[in-house]
């Protein structure tokens, strides 16, 4: 296989601790090596020596691509930037007929690749080609260095650079350093004292209590979805909170339900743009699922606001929290169920058809059980929202729990009560909560 090196100069070197988020990446053993992969398709035209380019402003653009995290005299990371430094990217040629094959070939191979990140840089990038012509530009990132919303943002900064649409923004782009020194500030301590208050009363709350994974594909859902939000003028990622909040307190047996709302750290522009890793937790509770629909989506929309405008906080100190509140106790605080929307984004495309015809749609539906489950830190629940022409929702339930429900079925409640509330049926609108509970015990799947 064939290799180019490219040669980077950035702005500045810059040593700095660890963010919040990247502490919690650290700590956990899985996500500092877990790597994130992302496909660029290259527009016609390009050379290899252009493609190669774009690589090489990205590590100019953004230093945690050049980012190491050696370890302190104290056994502790910190993260290190290097101004100057030169990487080689492959050449991954290919035969018209075989580009998807080989892409996926190559994807698997990377996503084998484990960084060394106390040595190297947190990406390492491949160029496909076809008759010697580039067509996709691979990147495979750290978890340490770029979460998954900032691997999107990475895409859509080389998208922009490939059609010659990026600007600099007036203002230097925030980097992983400057987020760290801001959060080592007065201001931001007395954010992390605030939010920390805050979730400790939500954690008060909580109650003290092998795997199936399945992806469900739905237009029915996402439709229904959509009517509902117009309906509500809320969001439809506090719709689908709602649903998952009753469909899982309807399993349980309990009126109000505690989850998790990964990526919960990018609330304006400047940082769902900021390329590294922000991801930090949002727990919440919603003590409304005896109530009307529209009164549950009320309650998740709060409960998310206030988890977002919470989400600066040093999730160290957080779990030093949760452990002193378990002192003495024999059972542990967990959360029925996290929540994580990766779509990166509230709205969801208008439904334009006619509100009868999601029934119809209902049909089409599709539930592909997977022998793969995503960890979670949910302790029977964990639930996430791909898609965005068609959204695809995935599960995972712990073997332990609920071996009396098919995952299918617990998908598909979801569905359902969705749908009977787009189309205004009575029991879905205003009895949630026994409509889910009747739908998941009688076993009725519809036509499927």
């Amino acid at each position: 296989m064939d290799k180019m090196t490219i040669r980077f100069e950035g702005e500045r070197e810059a040593i700095a601790p660890l963010t919040w988020a990247q502490r919690r990446t650290w700590r956990g053993s899985r996500l500092k090596y877990r790597t994130f992969v992302h496909v660029q398709p290259v527009p016609p035209g390009k050379s290899l020596r252009e493609v190669g380019n774009a690589a090489k402003w990205a590590f100019e653009e953004f230093e945690t691509l050049r980012t190491v995290f050696p370890l302190g005299v104290d056994g502790d990371p910190y993260q290190k930037v290097e101004k100057v430094g030169s990487v080689e990217i492959s050449i991954i040629p290919t035969e018209g007929s075989t580009v998807e094959a080989d892409i996926q070939s190559a994807i698997h191979h990377l996503k084998g690749e484990r960084f060394d990140i106390t040595t190297e840089f947190g990406a390492l990038f491949a160029i496909v080609t076809c008759a010697e012509v580039p067509t996709h530009l691979i990147c495979l990132v750290s978890h340490l260095a770029v979460d998954g919303h900032g691997r999107r943002a990475l895409g859509e900064a080389l998208d922009n650079h490939f059609s010659g649409q990026y600007d600099r923004p007036s203002e230097p782009l925030m980097q992983p350093v400057d987020r760290a020194q801001l959060e080592q500030s007065a201001k931001w301590q007395e954010r992390n004292a605030r939010a920390l208050e805050y979730w400790k009363s939500v954690l008060e709350r909580l109650p003290q209590d092998s795997s199936r994974s399945a992806l469900m594909d739905s237009y029915a859902l996402g439709a229904a979805v959509s009517v509902i939000s117009k309906k509500y003028a809320m969001s439809t990622s506090a719709v689908y909170l709602a649903a998952i909040s009753v469909v899982a307190g309807a399993l349980i047996g309990r009126d109000k339900s505690s989850f998790l709302l990964p990526a919960s750290n990018r609330l304006n522009l400047e940082e769902r743009s900021f390329v590294g890793e922000l991801v930090q937790f949002a727990p919440g509770v919603l003590e409304s699922l005896n109530m009307p629909f529209e009164a549950i989506v009320n309650d998740a929309w709060k409960a998310s606001a206030k988890g977002y405008r919470f989400s600066r906080y040093d999730e160290q100190a957080l779990q030093l929290m949760r452990t002193d509140l378990d002192e003495g106790s024999e059972y542990k605080r967990a959360f029925d169920f996290s929540f994580n929307d990766m779509r990166n984004s509230t709205e969801g495309d208008a439904y334009r058809g006619a509100i009868e015809k999601i029934h119809d749609l209902a049909r089409q539906t599709k539930v592909e059980l997977r022998e793969r489950v995503p960890q979670g830190g949910a302790r029977f629940l964990s639930f996430t929202l791909w898609g965005e022409d068609s959204q695809t929702l995935s599960i995972a339930v712990h073997d332990a729990y609920f071996p009396e429900f098919p995952i299918r079925r617990i998908l598909l409640a979801i569905e359902a009560l969705v749908v009977g509330v787009a189309v205004e049926d009575a029991e879905p609108l205003n009895s949630p909560m026994r409509f889910a509970r009747g739908y998941l015990t009688s076993g009725q799947e519809g036509v499927k």
